[in-house]
């Protein structure tokens, strides 16, 4: 049941890769579901069933490291026990450094900590009550600035009831992980896909280079509503989206987002509708998939600001004040898409 939750909360940020065709001869291919319940897919060529075995086995360990629903997971283990000092394993270790350049990049708007607020709103929808104030409050106290301090691989949790959520940044290191070790084995090239974190480098087996499509958030399983189409400019993309289309919050009546402002205790606004940023190149989905977060709750500029000056491209689907979709997007964006009468 813990397993399956965790599923729910994170299957909802969909990019969807351009890799329905069937594998040329040569290729390994194969999508399973991980997690509880997210889509996962591995595509590689020259194939080799015992190297995909390994991508395989390292996409499902994230569970056991980073599951906080499950009290005996790597992350789940640490909630439980409060304050204290912990031993980090090197996944963890490595998601707690990424995590904190992250918080600093946004302006501490992405923060791991942000887990009792996560477990405050879920307790209201279920509740079907509005948080009062003071228990906002009681939660604010709990997380941000000051819950933590880290030293490599020793971690002091300093307040009781921190608890560590990681579920903006675990897809996008599982996929970092496994193009590493693709690329690392001399594979030409590839797809890794987990959720709304993709990375893609070299040939596809059409013939052309791979492709990621971003979701109309109004019609996100219908494929011939994409709003983006997406082209790996030679060197490989990372590509992460975030969206509140497929697992929204409900709580007295009123729809929320599931993306939380440590500012402030509460959920994002759902004005934004999906936050979309990619990466030339492979290795940054960790980076993406945190910073995808950021466009939720980032004024539009400055979040558009923070992914540029990282060397990326971003896109912010907005809903205008007469119910249709406002894209904004960084410069360059534009010259990673392609147009509609050039796909598929």
């Amino acid at each position: 049941m813990k397993t399956a939750r965790i599923g729910i909360l994170l299957v909802c940020f969909i990019a969807v890769a351009f890799c329905g065709e069937d594998p040329a001869d040569g290729w390994y291919a194969e999508q399973r579901t991980l997690y509880g319940g997210i889509p996962v897919t591995v595509r590689f060529a020259p194939a080799d069933t015992t190297l995909a075995a390994e991508a395989w086995a390292l996409l499902a360990a994230i569970d056991d490291d980073f599951n906080d629903w499950r009290d005996d997971s790597h992350v789940g283990r640490i909630n439980a026990g409060g304050p204290g000092s912990y031993e980090l394993n090197p996944s963890l270790a490595e998601a707690f450094a990424l995590s904190e350049r992250m918080h600093a990049a946004s302006s501490g708007v992405f923060d791991i900590t942000v887990g009792p607020l996560r477990r405050l709103w879920r307790g209201a929808e279920k509740a079907r009550r509005w948080p009062e104030q003071a228990e906002i409050d009681a939660v604010r106290a709990r997380i941000g600035d000051g819950a933590y301090v880290r030293d490599g691989a020793r971690l002091t949790v300093l307040k009781a009831g921190v608890q560590f959520d990681f579920g903006g940044v675990c897809k996008g290191m599982a996929v970092d992980r496994a193009v590493a070790l693709l690329r690392g084995a001399g594979r030409r090239a590839g797809l890794v896909q987990v959720g709304g974190e993709t990375g893609c480098w070299g040939t596809a087996a059409a013939g052309r280079p791979y492709r990621i499509g971003i979701p109309d958030p109004d019609a996100p399983d219908d494929p011939d509503r994409l709003v983006a189409r997406l082209q790996d400019p030679g060197q490989g993309l990372c590509g992460s989206t975030s969206g509140n289309y497929r697992n929204p919050i409900v709580v007295a009546g009123r729809t929320l987002y599931h993306v939380y402002d440590p500012r402030t205790g509460m959920p994002a606004p759902t004005r934004t509708l999906s936050s979309s940023v990619v990466f030339p190149g492979t290795g940054r989905n960790g980076e993406a998939d945190c910073l995808a977060k950021t466009g939720e709750l980032l004024p539009p500029d400055e979040f558009l600001a923070l992914i540029a000056g990282r060397g990326g491209e971003a896109m912010l689907l907005l809903r205008g004040a007469d119910g249709a979709s406002e894209r904004r997007t960084t410069a360059g964006w534009d010259a990673l898409t392609i147009r509609p009468q050039e796909a598929p």
